[in-house]
């Protein structure tokens, strides 16, 4: 507790230099398309990219709120509202390498509130567990339902024995070098918590209440994306379906490259390779890029009040 506590003063530093280093990632990422950027947003009517903003501010919302259901079946009930900041201003911690910024500055707003240490470190890996699960599911049904499942699974048949040979390579590598490994500090860390997790006897109700709430999020999530490629004119070539399956692939691929700040590139770039067999590949890629534009904007404009009003964090985590 006391060392969450001596780090408070530099995860409220990084939380409010982050979203200014998102916007300069994307600002980079973005600049050698900048052209066909703007070619895309002329080819979009105002109205169009209006709601597509719209539907990205309301997913940011609310999609921050249901980390407080996962504290629910811990036991340990918060505030909506109240889990709902915390959330926001942690996540854009994300942008750092790594994947352990923005986990660490929720403990630590978390701890301020009350919360134990334990229960808040717990309820990360249930989250990620909980929305990994959820993400996957909705790509599954995407894929399925629209048919690139099959054309995707076309393709990975001729890496096949590549594939089942890179596996067993790793599992033999993992098994010899795992006497090593188990010794690790943060290795044997990982492990302790994991079985705490499993350990655990959760509430039920608002775990499943998280789950439903994070499957219609991320189904709402990729029809905003489907709007976007409909404004430029693909809506009929690309089904909602393959939208947003499409876009869940690309926001599993992209989590899971932790090198990159945020997934920029490697998202964008696993969606478009999915829709690839319905549309140009580059367009679906500029399509990808302006989504994950808007959600920036989304973004920040959610972290605004507690950027720029003086005290409004310490205010609110009073109330």
């Amino acid at each position: 507790m006391g060392k969450v506590t001596k780090l408070q003063p530099l995860y409220k530093t990084l939380r409010r230099l982050m979203p200014w280093v998102a916007v300069g990632c994307v600002s980079i990422a973005l600049y050698p398309r900048a052209t066909q950027l703007r070619v895309c947003l002329i080819r979009m009517s105002t109205q169009d990219l209006g709601i597509a903003l719209v539907l990205c501010l309301a997913y940011w919302f609310l999609n921050a709120g249901v980390w407080s259901s996962i504290l629910e079946s811990l036991g340990w009930p918060l505030p909506y509202f109240t889990g709902m900041r915390i959330w926001l201003t942690s996540e854009s911690l994300r942008w750092l390498p790594g994947v352990i910024w923005k986990y660490c500055s929720r403990v630590s707003a978390a701890s301020g509130l009350g919360v134990p240490v334990a229960v808040s470190s717990i309820s990360l890996p249930i989250e990620l567990g909980v929305v990994v699960t959820t993400w996957g599911v909705v790509a599954a049904l995407g894929l399925a339902i629209s048919g690139l499942g099959a054309e995707i699974l076309k393709a990975c048949a001729a890496w096949a024995w590549p594939i089942g040979f890179a596996l067993v390579a790793i599992f033999i590598s993992l098994k010899l070098v795992w006497p090593c490994l188990s010794r690790m500090r943060w290795i044997g860390t990982i492990l302790e918590r994991a079985r705490s997790v499993l350990r655990l006897h959760l509430r039920l109700r608002p775990l499943l209440r998280a789950c439903l709430v994070y499957t219609g999020l991320n189904v709402f999530h990729g029809v905003g994306f489907w709007l976007m490629l409909s404004g430029i004119g693909y809506g009929h070539s690309v089904s909602p379906a393959a939208a947003i399956g499409a876009n869940a692939v690309g926001w599993i691929v992209g989590s899971l490259a932790i090198i990159f700040p945020g997934g920029i590139g490697v998202r964008e770039a696993s969606v478009a390779l999915v829709l690839s067999p319905l549309m140009p590949w580059q367009e679906a890629t500029l399509a990808a890029a302006l989504w994950r534009v808007l959600q920036i904007v989304a973004e920040l404009a959610s972290l605004l009040p507690w950027l720029l009003i003086p005290g409004l964090e310490k205010k609110a985590a009073a109330a």
